[in-house]
This record gives structure tokens, sequence and C-alpha cells, in this order.
């Protein structure tokens, strides 16, 4: 079975690639409360939260699952595949994608 697209290429305008070596990928992501984000997946990365928001994540299984953040939390994220729609937001995330977790 294969990988569902990237975040930044589902959401080219709301993933933005800020900076990437051998070591790690990094992303600064912006989207507006109301937003769906089709299905997508992610690496292992840690997320960094610059605003507050809430989103609503759909697994490919369609277990729905309600995710809040403050500014400051930092959370690691195993990989994973899911729909988003910010419910609250907008969002304002650094996601820092640890190439070695692979």
């Amino acid at each position: 079975m294969s990988r569902p697209p990237d975040a930044t290429e589902v959401d080219p305008l709301g993933h933005k690639v800020v900076f990437e070596n051998e070591h790690v990928r990094i992303l600064e992501v912006r989207s507006p409360a109301g937003q769906v984000i089709k299905h997508h997946s992610h690496p292992p990365r840690v997320v960094v939260a610059i605003g507050e928001y809430r989103i609503r994540s759909i697994d490919p299984d369609g277990v729905e699952s309600t995710i809040d953040r403050r500014p400051g939390d930092a959370k690691w994220v195993d990989s994973e595949e899911h729909e988003a729609e910010i419910l609250i937001g907008p969002t304002h995330v650094i996601e820092i994608e640890v190439k070695a977790a692979r």
C-alpha cells in the first residue's frame, strides 16, 4: 500500500519548508480556521505551537481526535496519516522532522 502525499504536496501554501539538511527538515505551518487539509502523511517530528489552535484529525480508519495546542507547547509525534480540519485558529506551528527517525 502506498503512502499518501506529504503535507507539503497537499497544502503547499500552508506547509512551507524553511530549512532542510541531511538531518532535519523544518516546516512552518499556517492554516486559517475552517480549512480542511485533505488526507496526507507526516514523518516523525517535533511539533511546536506558536499560536493557540484546535484541529480535528481523522485517521485512515475514520477515527477522529481533537487536538488542542497553546503557544509554546512542544510534542513528539510519530509518523502519521490523516486529514485535518482547523476548528479554532489560525494555526501557526513549527514542525521539525528528524530524518534519522524515519
